[in-house]
């Protein structure tokens, strides 16, 4: 697999994907977490170190004295000692005046960035040399000075790394453990999926049964029904394609056996006469198998199941009688029969305009080859409601019994006593053209109750 096409597997992996979801925000959260604690503890440990470097500069205060030669302080060595002895961080401290004026102590102490307040000491962070250090600057009510103290923070880090760990160790516990609970909920939630493809991966090839939706969790029944549904359509496409395959061999054999039958006498004759006789029959046995042959793919085109095989467009339905009118006028003309075309000069109808015409063409086709000679077939179309149109072939034929008007537009059946050689197609090709259109069809009875009328209804077209 290459480098897209794994990356492409990958953010398609509902697993990775749900993991990634579940996992990230517990991580979001731990990280958050982890950072809060930080800060906390880093607080905590100022205020309890500040505290005491606070007490610690109010105390030197206490020994701070002055008389008429000035400030002094009378720090005894046990307890500049006492102010040194920890064994971890420094302790420094300076005694300035409110000038900022050095008197004693260590020089150099960082300076507070805005005057003293009296009330209480106030702790900023500063550095000491090559030391960060934490600042506490007091200035006693009873003397003009400003006594400062600091400390180092390695006690203050110390403390607030130790917190920290204190926070993160179980905090790193929860996450492994959340991140296995997410990995086993997830493995175990996507089961009933891969008992699913494990179910339909054992079914037996060519299976079309449904999909027992009981069988499956709630979150996969829309799936089941999408499979079901699209078993339904595959098995009305394959029962189509059977129905079509077996009709077809069935229509095909006899003219086909026919033609084979009039090749072998026109091989076998020694009369030209009968070898010209046996070649017109075999020309005109020709054209009607090309005839069903062309019905046969009209009507496979025309099942319910396949749709419009082109996008839908808007046709002018009248222009496009006229034109089959007009291209069927010489056959009319030659057996004899007065075709015609009436009513709206345009007629816009949603739909695929090569269909339209194999509709109108075996509508007339049908006029055609049961009218007797001296017969008037009309084509017409015309408004009807609002937006709708009525497309209509009229013949003042023999018509058709009222009993027989619905069976007529099943396959291969021709009414009995018929003349022509007809396949019985044609009005089934044109009923499911028009059911393909959302349209409807009927019969009736012509002009003055003679001949045949068949009326196509098209619905308004959308908009």
């Amino acid at each position: 697999m290459s480098a897209p096409d794994s990356a492409l597997g990958d953010a398609r992996s509902l697993r990775r994907q749900l993991i990634a979801w579940l996992l990230g925000p517990v991580t979001l959260i731990a990280l958050l977490a982890s950072a809060i604690g930080w800060y906390a503890a880093l607080r905590f440990a100022n205020d309890v170190y500040d505290r005491w470097i606070s007490d610690n500069a109010v105390a030197l205060s206490q020994l701070v004295h002055s008389d008429g030669g000035g400030v002094r302080i009378d720090l005894p060595p046990e307890a500049e000692h006492m102010l040194g002895a920890d064994q971890r961080d420094r302790i420094y401290w300076r005694l300035s005046t409110l000038e900022g004026g050095f008197i004693a102590g260590h020089r150099g102490l960082p300076a507070p960035d805005a005057p003293v307040p009296g009330a209480a000491p106030r702790c900023f962070d500063g550095r000491f040399g090559e030391s960060a250090v934490r600042v506490a600057v007091y200035r006693p009510a009873q003397q003009p000075v400003v006594v400062t103290v600091a400390e180092t923070v390695d006690k203050r880090d110390r403390l607030a790394s130790e917190i920290l760990a204190g926070v993160i160790l179980p905090m790193l516990l929860i996450l492994g453990l959340s991140a296995a609970g997410i990995l086993a909920g997830v493995d175990r939630g996507l089961r009933p999926l891969r008992s699913f493809a494990a179910m339909i991966a054992a079914r037996a090839p060519g299976s079309r049964e449904p999909i027992a939706l009981r069988d499956v969790p709630d979150e996969v029944r829309p799936l089941s029904a999408a499979l079901n549904q699209l078993l339904q359509r595959l098995d009305a496409a394959l029962e189509t394609q059977r129905r079509f395959v077996a009709d077809a061999a069935h229509q095909l054999r006899t003219p086909l056996a026919g033609l084979k039958t009039q090749a072998e006498l026109g091989l076998r004759a020694r009369d030209p006469a009968e070898m010209r006789a046996a070649l017109e029959t075999v020309a005109s046995a020709t054209g009607r198998t090309a005839r069903l042959v062309t019905q046969l793919l009209s009507l496979a085109r025309a099942e319910p199941d396949q749709g419009m095989p082109h996008a839908a467009e808007e046709v002018d339905l009248a222009a496009l009688a006229r034109a089959v009118a007009a291209g069927d006028t010489p056959r009319a003309l030659e057996k004899g029969i007065d075709l015609g075309y009436e009513g709206a000069q345009r007629a816009a109808v949603r739909g695929d305009p090569v269909m339209l015409r194999e509709l109108l063409a075996n509508l007339v086709d049908n006029a055609l080859a049961y009218c007797p000679r001296g017969a008037v077939v009309t084509v017409a179309v015309t408004a009807e409601g609002p937006g709708a149109t009525l497309l209509s072939v009229t013949d003042n034929g023999p018509g058709i019994a009222e009993p027989e008007r619905e069976r007529v537009f099943e396959r291969f059946h021709r009414v009995s006593g018929s003349p022509g050689e007809g396949s019985g197609l044609g009005l089934a090709i044109a009923r499911e053209i028009a059911s393909a259109h959302g349209a409807t069809i009927a019969l009736g009875p012509g002009g003055n109750a003679q001949g045949t009328r068949v009326e196509v209804r098209f619905p308004a077209p959308p908009g």
